[in-house]
């Protein structure tokens, strides 16, 4: 199913940058520029066995083309909660400067108060390993950046109640916002 909406949406990211792209001419000698210094907002999460939910985001760059990004969030299902940080490496395209393509590879914690009957327990946790591919665009006189990606779960240490809900729950497609400052 998520590799049925893969597809589109990357066909539907190419037809929107387009036009963006076409607004800049590349410059002869490209230096890349870290499109701002921090920014901080959130993402939401649809489809897939997830359901909809949001992620608080925190991201920083440490160099012009890498950055390092927080996350934290609560799953579509009671009292499971998520964090994780990301290495994100966003280079900047030829043409501009504003709609740049990122890749990262993240570590994270997820702890439920639930079983997999959903009854009340003591908290669980356990450790994942995600990637995540998106695209950025930074607007050029709003401090806003606006993002959609596709974050999936490459490995799971689980619990014994994550064995039975599975870490495909925290696989999504995500269109995410964030404030932008510093340069």
């Amino acid at each position: 199913m998520t590799n049925k909406l893969l597809l589109p949406l990357l066909g539907a990211m190419t037809l929107f940058a387009l036009p963006v792209l076409a607004q800049e001419t590349p410059a002869s000698t490209p230096q890349a520029v870290a499109p701002y210094k921090t920014a901080i907002g959130f993402r939401t999460s649809f489809g897939g066995s997830s359901g909809t939910h949001s992620d608080l985001r925190l991201k920083h760059f440490i160099k012009p083309e890498t950055a390092l990004e927080l996350q934290v969030g609560q799953l579509s299902y009671r009292d499971t909660y998520q964090a994780s940080l990301h290495y994100i490496w966003q280079p900047q395209l030829l043409s501009t400067s504003r709609l740049r393509p990122y890749a990262g590879i993240g570590i994270g914690a997820v702890g439920t108060t639930r079983n997999r009957l959903y009854e009340k327990q003591d908290l669980e946790m356990g450790a994942v390993v995600l990637g995540s591919v998106g695209i950025e665009y930074t607007f050029r006189k709003l401090p806003l950046s606006v993002s959609l990606d596709y974050r999936h779960t490459l490995l799971g240490l689980s619990t014994s109640t994550f064995q039975y809900r599975g870490y495909s729950s925290m696989n999504s497609v995500g269109l995410g916002l964030k404030y932008t400052f510093g340069k």
